[in-house]
């Protein structure tokens, strides 16, 4: 139903168990890969683990990927989460190959495991468990044996995950009956060498401005053969001998390629602030002058002689004149004498807003809304915004122009001119809260013999943009439950490849995801939708009560559609409308039948890393009100037909309980419902020798000192022989007869059996079930 969409998570949901081996073959992830074994004590580099910050990327089907290391059967099935420091740097290559993995929290800190990193035995923290798994042929855990052969032994990291232990020797201690590993110093623990998110984004803005001071060439992110960041020209000067003008600044230009503690939902960042506020900006450019010129002309020059001469005895002077045209040469040139880049703005700022919009660079490309002098973070109330940056790239060229001739006038002159073109890059950004602050809630428990109920009420905007949440964790004495948020933050690649420009021609890089690579791929996150879910986390066994959990009803406040996802992003839970809820009820079956028990909220967290304050939370505990439902009055009709009688319901006290609703069914599944009136009762009719009617208890809760009715249920069986009274006119009709008491003392008969397996059942443990999948 589209109103009842929450999902119910087993307790033992796939934790990502640190894989033993493994590195890459080859440079990037094709088509088919191979990830061979690594070497117990070698601490090896794995190239492509930041792929898992390349959810949009091709998966591979299993076909095509060759491992022959240990857990070669531990792929996911589906989406899965990346857990903090929790994957070895294998699983992260066989999870991202096969699947997309997301974060639940945006805290600018992701761990991305990278390099082997092994640790002997001796050196665990006292706090670390560990475990003796023994051998046989049904194992499902796959890892390294100890030296005998006969045991796998793992030990917890500071998560509380486990991790495997190589080259075991597994001893046996007398005095404490316990096992023990017997060579701490050469068994060795698998963990990993990790990077960060907050590393990878620094990187990315070193690695696409290292030409910033190279002004013969420009490094450009592109994305499916178009420009991630748009490029412009400008910086116009003007050139001599009549010719255009020209742009000395070419490909210029600037982006944000993620902002603090913000994903991308929908059309826009939502920043929570994570509480300080910042991004990172990257840019570059080409600097170019025009080439040399210079062309031919001719001058002319102006040549005069004078002469006597003498007519008629009169001698005058004659003075002639004549031009003659000579070579020469106009030319120009062009020299860049500097040029410089810089971000002179990174502005939030929206209309009608008065306060700090201008952001601080902290170090080259990243900027923090801090104040420059108090270091104090600026606030921004909520809504909309544009974050704005503006990148300045100013050139100063050197002209000389002047004609050379071996005859014409000759001549030299020179200028300088400063030229400054202006690149602006925008992206939208929702300013929220990072601890919802308007987001209450209030956590019921019912306390029953491993019957619990659970009762969350939300009073606020759950969506992104407002007072979202990610998880309430709860506990009723021993039992651990979790509740999450749809909300999953997918790491995403946006550009595929980068474009080197230089005067000379174009040369192109396929990005990649490897720690410390030249060309790292711009990633940023993207939101998807999925759905609320509750279920009982792993744990040790010997303090997780095991269990199920079954949802009965919700409330909804908000009906979520689908996110949109880049291409490559796979998660079917997005695809279908979201529902948040006001209310949202759940039965707890636990293999305990403890009574007494209490409620402890043992803390609410958001996407942004925050936990919502105490006084937002309410949680108490109290137990069912019994009640009793009785049939009286039954008057029976000689036919069959037309039973009557009347239902009482009634608390355990004798109350009578109005305007409750009864479900009542016949033999033949006929079902209706009735209404108890101001006494509590409720007259009924039915056909047929059995007639079964429930009170379903209270579903919703209405407050802590209102009592929350336990439902009841009856089965009333007309007694053998009441119907068949009148005569028996011929053999049929008392074979007939017969036949309707034996069906009734067959019946007695299922229920008694039915009613001794339901006991025993509810005393059942469900621990050889692992806990049950509602």
């Amino acid at each position: 139903m589209r109103g009842w969409r929450t999902l119910v998570a087993l307790s033992c949901v796939a934790t990502l168990v640190l894989a033993p081996v493994t590195i890459v073959a080859a440079d990037g992830l094709g088509s088919s890969i191979v990830i061979p074994s690594s070497n117990p004590g070698v601490e090896k580099t794995y190239n492509n683990t930041y792929r898992v910050l390349a959810s949009n990327d091709a998966d591979i089907d299993l076909a095509n990927i060759s491992y022959t290391g240990y857990f070669e059967n531990d792929y996911p099935f589906g989406p899965v989460e990346l857990n903090a420091e929790s994957q070895s740097p294998s699983q992260a290559l066989r999870y991202a190959a096969t699947q997309d993995l997301y974060i639940r929290q945006i805290t600018d800190y992701g761990a991305i495991p990278y390099k082997d990193r092994w640790l002997p035995y001796s050196t665990r923290s006292s706090t670390e468990k560990t475990q003796f798994l023994l051998v046989h042929e049904y194992n499902t855990y796959d890892g390294p044996k100890s030296t005998d052969g006969k045991w796998f032994v793992r030990v917890t990291n500071q998560y509380g995950q486990w991790q495997p232990v190589y080259n075991a020797e597994v001893g046996w201690n007398t005095d404490t009956e316990e096992h023990y590993v017997a060579n701490p110093d050469e068994a060795l623990i698998h963990e990993a060498y990790y990077g960060d998110t907050i590393g990878r984004s620094l990187h990315v803005v070193d690695q696409y401005m290292a030409y910033a001071d190279q002004p013969d060439r420009v490094a450009v992110p592109m994305v499916n053969g178009h420009e991630l960041y748009p490029t412009s020209d400008g910086a116009s000067l003007p050139r001599k001998w009549g010719q255009r003008d020209f742009d000395t600044v070419r490909d210029s230009w600037v982006g944000i390629t993620q902002v603090f503690g913000s994903v991308w939902y929908r059309d826009s960042y939502v920043s929570g602030g994570s509480p300080t506020r910042g991004a990172y900006v990257p840019y570059d450019y080409r600097a170019v002058t025009p080439p040399d010129y210079s062309y031919q002309d001719q001058c002319r020059i102006k040549h005069s002689a004078t002469r006597t001469i003498t007519v008629n005895n009169t001698t005058r002077t004659v003075t002639s004149s004549h031009y003659h045209h000579y070579d020469r040469t106009k030319w120009a040139t062009y020299e860049l004498v500097d040029s410089s880049a810089k971000v002179t703005s990174l502005r939030l700022d929206r209309p009608g807003f008065n306060g700090h919009s201008e952001w601080n660079e902290l170090i080259p490309g990243t900027w923090l809304a801090i104040d420059g002098t108090t270091s104090q973070n600026y606030a921004y109330p909520r809504g909309r915004y544009t974050l704005t940056a503006t990148l300045d790239v100013t050139t100063t060229v050197k002209t000389r122009w002047g004609i050379t001739s071996s005859r014409c006038s000759e001549w030299t002159k020179s200028s300088t001119d400063t030229s400054t073109h202006t690149t602006q890059y925008s992206v939208p950004v929702t300013i929220t809260h990072y601890d919802s602050p308007n987001l209450n809630l209030t956590v019921a428990h019912i306390d029953g013999a491993g019957d619990d109920r659970l009762i969350i009420r939300w009073d606020g905007d759950q969506d992104l943009p407002a007072d979202p949440w990610t998880q309430l964790h709860l506990d009723i004495n021993g039992k651990t439950i979790d509740v999450d948020s749809p909300w999953r933050f997918y790491g995403v690649s946006r550009n595929d490849e980068v474009e080197v420009r230089t005067a000379s021609g174009v040369s192109t890089h396929d990005v990649t995801y490897t720690e410390d690579d030249r060309w790292p791929a711009i990633y940023r996150y993207q939101t998807s939708v999925a759905n609320v879910t509750m279920g009982f986390p792993q744990q040790d066994v010997q303090s997780q009560r095991w269990g199920w959990i079954t949802p009965l009803a919700g409330q909804v406040a908000t009906h979520l559609v689908g996110a949109p996802l880049p291409d490559g992003v796979n998660d079917p839970e997005n695809d279908a409308p979201t529902d948040l809820y006001s209310q949202y009820v759940a039965t707890v079956n636990s293999n305990d039948l403890d009574t007494g028990e209490a409620l402890r909220v043992e803390g609410v967290s958001t996407p942004f890393g925050a936990t919502l304050d105490g006084s937002q939370i309410e949680a108490y505990s109290k137990p069912y009100t019994p009640t009793i439902l009785r049939l009286t009055d039954v008057n029976t009709s000689s036919t069959g037909d037309t039973h009557s009688g009347t239902l009482v319901l009634t608390d355990d006290s004798g109350g009578v309980l109005a305007g409750k609703t009864l479900t009542v069914i016949q033999g033949d599944g006929t079902k209706q419902t009735v209404t108890t009136n101001a006494t509590g009762r409720a007259p009924i009719t039915w056909a047929g020798v059995v007639v079964h009617a429930r009170y379903d208890g209270d579903v919703w809760e209405t407050g802590w000192g209102n009592p929350y009715y336990k439902g009841d249920s009856l089965t009333h069986l007309l007694p053998p022989g009441e119907l068949t009274f009148s005569a028996v006119g011929t053999v049929g009709a008392y074979i007939s007869a017969a036949i309707s008491n034996s069906l009734i003392f067959v019946e007695w008969i299922a229920l008694g059996i039915f009613a001794v397996w339901y006991v025993r059942m509810r005393r059942r443990t469900s621990k050889r079930r692992g806990g049950k999948h509602a």
